[in-house]
This record gives structure tokens, sequence and C-alpha cells, in this order.
């Protein structure tokens, strides 16, 4: 039996796990928090930190594992392709890409360079149009990030950002009020294959908080602009970078033209785990990607740009209730919604007992629901169903859930 290293345990990266078991692959994950979620669904789970290369080179050895694997976490990212060059075991970048893919003002200089749309920046010395978005260049999950509605708070911003920070940079960038999208490839031998977009809804708490995300529906209603205005840029800029295999997705905005600009991206397996929806509509499965070139070198043997259909005929959706931050004393309804019609997938992110910290960020979603439906009155029913069963009860039995997204909006757009 194949043996993989799989760095990092958050709630996220249980579904990877999930995958190499079912491919017949023995999981061995390792995180310094003995209690790291995602432990429990492993063959076997260590505690030698993830971002400790030396350790995790032992590990590997001593356990004779035949590839390596990162979760979700961006911070893992240099520590996982040092590993893999030290085992002389196939890794899916090189460190100084790493480091493009996660600044946010290196990415979107390439932006700029490969016309690529994104979104207007300022330095303090500006003169600023309000308001505007303050975000550390190197943080990501919504950490370190204010909007400003003048200098007082910018200036506040700035240091709030800087805090979280560690190359001590940040940006200052036009506050988009358009829609949120994000698109998603895959790479196959220096291929960059367009595999699928959805629209990003979100929750707005208020006050300087960042909007969360509670709601991403799958086909994207600006698919056909982004073909026109962006796709054949982006491809460009991802050869351009060398990107040769794998998976990276763009969190964009449209703007009041309805043209795409990308702003941020992710090279790796997402978080938002969004491979659970396009798996069902085309086959490819970033997971299975990602596992094949550990242990293969290459991420498949089928030609991948035959299978992707980003425009699909399902409509599908990822369901990220939030709660208010606190104490877990139970959670309900999650036996009763894996068994609903069109539910492909419920990830939680707690258990009952657990905290919820993190105001702000994206520790608030609950559980992820992922959801592929034939038309918009099923999607909409399914969504309802969900928010009908599940409870989630802080220590005072009060209610925790917030945020709840609005399914008339799919009634209205889609």
């Amino acid at each position: 039996m194949k043996k993989v290293l799989i760095m990092g345990a958050n709630p996220e990266t249980v579904s990877l796990i999930k995958k190499a078991k079912k491919m017949g692959i023995y999981t061995i994950v390792t995180d310094n928090n003995p209690d790291a979620y995602a432990k429990k669904f492993a063959d076997q789970a260590e505690n030698v930190n993830a971002v400790d290369v030396d350790g995790l080179v032992q590990l590997a050895k001593y356990n004779q594992v035949d590839g390596v694997l990162v979760g979700v976490a961006e911070a893992l990212l240099p520590a996982y392709c040092e590993v893999c060059r030290r085992l002389d075991m196939p890794c899916y970048s090189t460190a100084d890409v790493f480091e493009t893919m996660v600044r946010k003002d290196y990415f979107k200089d390439k932006c700029r360079e490969y016309g690529v749309p994104t979104i207007r920046e300022y330095s303090l010395e500006d003169e600023i149009e309000f308001p505007v978005i303050v975000k550390p260049v190197d943080s990501c999950s919504s950490k370190g990030i204010r909007v400003c509605k003048n200098r007082q708070e910018l200036e506040e911003a700035v240091g709030y950002a800087l805090n979280f920070s560690k190359s001590g940079k940040y940006l200052i960038e036009e506050y988009m009020t358009g829609d949120e999208v994000i698109s998603y490839y895959v790479m196959q031998d220096g291929n960059p294959i367009f595999v699928g977009m959805c629209d990003r809804y979100t929750y707005k708490p208020g006050g300087d908080l960042v909007q969360l995300p509670n709601c991403y529906i799958f086909p994207s209603r600006y698919i056909r602009s982004y073909l026109e205005n962006s796709d054949q840029a982006v491809k460009n800029m991802i050869k351009g970078l060398g990107l040769k295999n794998g998976s990276i997705f763009f969190q964009c905005f449209a703007d009041k033209n309805g043209i795409i600009r990308t702003y941020e991206p992710g090279y790796r397996l997402n978080g938002a785990q969004e491979h659970l929806v396009l798996s069902k509509v085309s086959g490819i499965d970033a997971k299975e990607l990602y596992i094949n070139l550990a242990l293969t070198g290459r991420v498949s043997e089928k030609d991948l740009e035959k299978l992707a259909v980003p425009d699909h005929k399902e409509l599908c959706c990822k369901l990220s209730p939030l709660v208010k931050t606190g104490k877990i004393s139970r959670i309900e309804g999650l036996e009763e919604i894996e068994k609903l019609p069109g539910v492909v997938s419920v990830n939680p992110s707690y258990e009952d007992g657990n905290t919820v910290d993190g105001l702000g960020t994206l520790k608030q979603i609950i559980c992820r629901f992922f959801i592929v439906s034939n038309d918009k009155r099923e999607l909409i029913g399914t969504i309802n169903e969900i928010y009908r069963l599940l409870k989630v009860y802080d220590e005072n039995n009060s209610d925790m859930l917030i945020g709840y997204f609005d399914t008339d909006i799919i009634d209205r757009l889609y």
C-alpha cells in the first residue's frame, strides 16, 4: 500500500484525507496541534509541526512514505516545497513561484504585466477616493483586513494590517461594491485549463469587519464576460509564471461594466473546497490530481481539457452557514442533511464543545454543504431545507447561526 504524508490538519483537509483513503492510500497526517480536527480521519496522526522541515523529513523517512501532500494552508507551502526537495519527491511548484503567489502585491504586478484586469491601488500619499480596503500583502483567511471610509480609519487599518504581515507590507485598494466571482483552473503538463467559475455571496456584519462568504453559486452569471475579457490573459499569465501542474483559483470582482477584475490567487487546494462541486459536474477532482502528482509526478493520465465543462448545465452551490463567536454546546441536523437529494458532501468545521473565535474571519463558518441540482427550484428547496434542519446552540442554549443566505437571489438572477 502506498503512503502519503499530509502536512496540516485543519478541517478543510478532511476531504483530501478521505479521497486518498478511497484511492487505497495509507494517510499520515501531521500538525503540531494534538487535537487538530482532521487527524481523526487519518490512518496515522503525528504531532510534528507542519513547518518543521527537519522533523517532517525525518518523519517521512521513518515511515517510508511514497509522496508528500500539503492541505489548504498557504503558510505551509514553502515548507512543503523544501521537504519535497530534500526527499527528492514530486512537488507541484517551486519556492520562488510560491512566493509570488502568496504575496498579493507581487501577484498584482503580474496581472498588470500580462494584461489581466485587476483592482486599482493607492498609496498613503495619493489623493484617495473612499471607501478603500486595507489588507496585509501576505496573509489569508480574511485576516488583518479592514474597510475604511475616511483618513483616520485608513491610518488605523494600516496599523492593524501590519500586525498580520510577516513582511511588514500592506495594500490599499479601491473598495469594490460589485459582485464577487471566483475562477478555477487546473494545470496539466504546462497547459492551463479553465474548469469552473462561481458567484460568491457574502454576509455583511457592518462596521469595519470584512464581509464573510455564505454561499457560492456555480456556474457564474459572468462566465461569458470572463471568457471574452479575461480567460486568455489569465492563461498567458499562468504559463508565464511557469505553473506546470496542480490547481489555482482567482478571487475577482465584477466592475460596473461587467468586466471581471482579478485581485488574488490561491495556488493550492482551495479551502472553499470547490473541487467537491467541480468533480461532480466534470470528473476533474483537484484532490485526485494532487495525490497522483505526489505519487507519480503526473496529475492525470487523462486529457483533462476534454473533461472541462465550466459552463455546466447543473446549478450548484456551496452553502457556508455562519455562526457567532463563542463556545458551541451542540450541533444538530447534519445526519439528516447528508441524506437530502443533491447534497454531495457535508464538511463540518466544528464539533460539540468546540469554541469559535476569530471574529470577522472564515473561522465563523460552522460547516460547508455542497449541492448539485438540476434547476434553481430544486436548489432553492435544498438550501431552505438545510437551514430548517441545521441547529447550532451555545452554552446558554441560544441560537448561534447568523447571516442566512437569501434564496430569493437565486430566484431572481439564475
